[in-house]
């Protein structure tokens, strides 16, 4: 099937690109377009106009203050990967974004659309919901700051507003004594949708998890951080959490009753579960290793 026939525009400005969107009333953002061109060519969508924000450079930058590492909206993936910060600062992210399509894809799709498209099998967004990161969003009256845990209400469903811009993803540096994995489950070794993901973000003091966060990914109809499994692990001792100790097991099993994934082409939800408890276990490990290193 052929692309039906649109306007192409292409503001140099987030004030022009606020400007379009309130006076277009059939009107779609592109960054990458790698997800909205195939929709609209397979016949899943149209919009009379499309708004390219290629031309907005802050968008696409990396930058760090202080505390947080703050990154465009419309960064590419492999900018991600290939960033020295994020990999010093926040490592699951470039290796979150390193499992997103293949190396052409890569090249094209961004962060912010991977966001916005609020599929259930994001893999960026278990990470971000880990971090507990702020997203800022613009439209023609001003801007304002949200928190991913609030940003995601459903499968392709989020808070944005109409005329509103993704900006920036603010993610907070890692504590000291904090480490972080992520662990995802495809059906292949390349371009493969989650069937499911968990990441572990532990912080050890003195030799014991004082802090804890699991966040579970593409078993539900959003990824969501698992409060039992998370709670569970604070107060255990490294030597527990590195050597799979019962409770390691228990925060699988406990994740793994939080989630409720369908069945589908690519796993029964019994299957998807088994993973769960799999994937956290692989995670908690690996991100106290992180953690005590």
């Amino acid at each position: 099937m052929y692309l039906k026939n649109f306007n192409y525009l292409r503001p140099k400005s987030l004030t022009e690109a606020c400007n379009m969107l309130q006076q277009h009333k059939d009107c779609a953002l592109m960054a990458g377009g790698t997800d909205l061109l195939v929709e609209m060519k397979s016949g899943l969508r149209y919009h009379e106009n499309i708004i390219s924000l290629a031309d907005i450079k802050e968008l696409a930058e990396i930058k760090e203050n202080d505390h947080y590492i703050i990154i465009g909206a419309a960064t590419t993936h492999n900018a991600i990967v290939n960033s020295s910060l994020l990999k010093q600062h926040y490592p699951a992210l470039p290796e979150a974004s390193a499992n997103v399509g293949t190396a052409q894809v890569r090249n094209i799709a961004t962060i912010g659309g991977n966001i916005c498209t609020a599929a259930s099998c994001c893999d960026t967004a278990p990470v971000l919901l880990a971090s507990g990161c702020t997203l800022e969003l613009i439209d023609i009256n001003g801007s304002r700051e949200v928190s991913v845990n609030d940003f995601f209400i459903f499968h392709r469903k989020t808070s944005m507003k109409k005329g509103e811009i993704l900006t920036k993803i603010k993610v907070p540096k890692l504590k000291h004594g904090t480490g972080i994995s992520i662990q995802k489950f495809g059906l292949r070794n390349a371009a493969s949708i989650s069937v499911a993901s968990a990441v572990a973000l532990i912080t050890i003091n003195d030799g014991v998890c004082v802090d804890a966060k699991i966040v579970i990914g593409a078993v539900a109809p959003t990824p969501f951080v698992s409060e039992a499994a998370s709670k569970i692990l604070i107060g255990e001792k490294v030597q527990y959490l590195i050597n799979n100790y019962e409770v390691v097991n228990k925060a699988g099993d406990l994740a793994a009753a939080d989630s409720s994934p369908l069945s589908d082409i690519r796993g029964s939800a019994d299957y998807r579960k088994r993973l769960v408890k799999v994937l956290v276990k692989r995670s908690i490990k690996s991100a106290v290793i992180r953690a005590t290193i």
